[in-house]
């Protein structure tokens, strides 16, 4: 046995592709840019899960992120007291195959699993099966759980430092984005009791709390100060909005920051009634003085207030979220498809509503009685449940007999609904183009010196790099009305900022020129023929120093072969902004050095396409 380490993994490839044949762990390409055609946004992740257990133990951990099987099992032949696998219900196939071979191969090895996937496996197996695969199926908060497994200190703060950073970009920018995305978990549950709802449930229908508001602030900080490239810090919460105390406090930060606020916003979860009632008391303005950047919105149906979802009861959500565009804030819109009380009179009503929002990003769903959750429990005993495998247990899971659509229908709605929000408004980047030149005019106009001095730069370098890709996006419009749209949105830009200088002119026929290229592959060999992978990595978590404040606390190995395109694209990168710092020169006459600096240092960094 290994010096009493603990192993703690991500289920192992090859994962389940989704019904659109959509990567698992592409979040943004398989929810919140989907349909968007070339421009639809590819991205990273990591389990933030995992990271979070490791800072917080004494022990140490050795941290498998998508491993292959291979990496898998030499690893556990080295012999762990304990293996904790972090999964959700669409992996418990495999999940169950990797405990069979810890059960033969180290039989000593206490065996966890935890996350969604052990919130379904309790509910779906008997005791007896249970333990036949591991030793705990762990329910609800996991730091708590293993510093007490460990006898350790289970009331010392949680701390989640300077963890891996996620990224995206458009597929023909760059396939190997940099991570630009931190990660945060504010507080995990929610006392709203929405019966589809895993979250809720999992953590006994009420909000436990990870991070004070200082304590947020400060980790924060942290990702600003030591890795400046960030941009953008994702906040796990159900509803930051539920606590407006707490978001409140945060505020002094913001205002005493200047220069975080031009560089770095944050990405919160809110519901309508709920940051509509945070406005009333505290004003519009303050949403945005508190440095949210985007908000999650689960919209869930235009009707979900008159069957018992009160979170989106009082306030209309086209009004609130063109509130938040009008600051700039961009919004993430959930709609989610299959309700008891949808038919064919309702439901592209309630889809046109949601389309009417104007949402930024979006994430249409089907409604899936995820198992363990009252949903669940109140289909299977209408015999309404429907059997399938574990891989088809996700967002778009059919294993609900809906009472007046067709199986087929509530996800061919989802695809609908997709391209209707391409069709209408035009990709994600587009929109987002237009809600940041919405909050630079705010910024201009603010009584407020932090959002008029600073947050307007931020606003202002980012429009800058999104209107590069208005050549592009004109040319491949999927139609007029779109087309109109982003010439408006690229004249609105003109009047604000001004006319692009000359390194914005070089990327924008640079970016046409890769979207015609793209386009033409795209049509001849679809991308998504190839669902997005994710390399196999380890994280070393190792104990044995103190650590000062800059120190990041995990040691990272590469266990998949760094490929010969990945390091010629980072050259490329290099190189194009060499030629591009040289055109500066020549053209500084004409140019706006601070737009010109951004957009060159984003190339040179690799960073540049974290704007999209």
């Amino acid at each position: 046995m290994t010096d009493n380490r603990i192993l703690l993994t991500t289920p192992t490839y090859p994962y389940p592709t989704l019904p659109a044949n959509d990567s698992l762990t592409d979040a943004t390409g398989q929810r919140f840019t989907h349909g968007d055609d070339i421009f639809t946004i590819i991205s990273h992740t990591h389990c933030f899960g995992n990271h979070i257990l490791a800072q917080n133990i004494d022990k140490p951990s050795t941290l498998l992120e998508y491993p292959r099987w291979e990496h898998f099992t030499k690893e556990v032949d080295k012999g762990y007291d304990y293996i904790g696998i972090s999964c959700f219900p669409v992996h418990l196939d495999n999940v169950l195959k990797m405990c069979d071979y810890i059960r033969k191969n180290s039989p000593e090895t206490k065996i966890m699993i935890g996350s969604y996937g052990a919130q379904a496996f309790k509910a779906k197996y008997d005791e007896e099966t249970q333990k036949k695969y591991v030793d705990y199926a762990v329910k609800g908060e996991g730091v708590k759980f293993i510093r007490e497994l460990l006898s350790e200190d289970t009331n010392r703060p949680i701390v989640q430092k300077l963890m891996p950073k996620c990224g995206g970009s458009l597929w023909f920018i760059d396939k190997y984005p940099r991570g630009t995305i931190g990660f945060l978990v504010s507080g995990l549950g929610c006392p709203g009791a929405c019966d589809f709802c895993s979250t809720t449930e999992m953590f006994g229908y009420k909000r436990i709390q990870l991070l004070s508001p200082e304590e947020l602030v400060k980790h924060m900080h942290l990702y600003h100060k030591y890795f400046p490239d960030v941009s953008q810090i994702f906040v796990i919460e159900e509803d930051h909005f539920r606590h407006p105390e707490y978001l409140i406090k945060t505020k002094q930060y913001w205002e005493s920051n200047p220069k975080v606020v031009e560089s770095l916003d944050w990405f919160a979860f809110g519901s309508v009634d709920h940051i509509w009632n945070f406005a009333d008391k505290y004003g519009w303005d303050a949403v945005a003085e508190i440095g949210i950047g985007a908000i999650f919105i689960g919209v869930e149906s235009k009707f979900a207030g008159e069957h018992g979802y009160t979170k989106v009861k009082e306030a209309d959500s086209r009004e609130v979220f063109n509130k938040l565009h009008n600051m700039g804030i961009r919004t993430i819109g959930a709609w989610i498809c299959g309700w008891d009380f949808h038919d064919h009179s309702n439901i592209y009503e309630d889809l046109n509503y949601f389309v009417a929002c104007y949402p930024t990003y979006e994430q249409l769903t089907r409604l899936s009685p995820f198992p363990g959750t009252a949903l669940y429990n109140k289909i299977k005993k209408s015999g309404r449940l429907r059997d399938v495998p574990w891989e088809d247990v996700h967002f778009w899971s059919g294993s609900q007999e809906n009472v007046a659509l067709e199986i087929h229908e509530t996800l061919n709605l989802t695809e609908y609904g997709y391209d209707l929000i391409y069709k209408t408004w035009g990709p994600s980047i587009l929109r987002k183009l237009d809600v940041l030149l919405r909050g630079y005019e705010y910024c201009l106009n603010s009584d407020n010196p932090i959002m008029r001095d600073h947050k307007s730069k931020f606003f202002k370098q980012q429009a800058a790099v999104l209107q590069s890709m208005c050549g592009a996006m004109d040319r491949f419009a999927p139609n007029g009305v779109v087309r109109r749209r982003v010439n408006k949105i690229d004249q609105k830009y003109r009047e604000l900022i001004g006319e692009p200088t000359a390194i914005q002119r070089v990327l924008s026929r640079s970016m046409e020129k890769r979207a015609k290229k793209f386009k033409i592959q795209n049509f001849l060999d679809p991308i998504n023929r190839y669902p997005k992978q994710e390399p196999a990595k380890r994280y070393l978590y190792l104990k044995n120093e103190k650590l000062t404040e800059g120190d990041i606390p995990y040691k990272t190995e590469l266990l998949s072969k760094r490929s010969f395109d990945l390091r010629w694209n980072k050259f490329k990168f290099k190189q194009r902004s060499i030629l591009l710092s040289f055109l500066s020169k020549l053209k500084s006459s004409k140019s706006d050095s601070g737009l010109d600096k951004h957009i060159i240092k984003g190339l040179k960094k690799q960073t540049i396409a974290s704007a999209f």
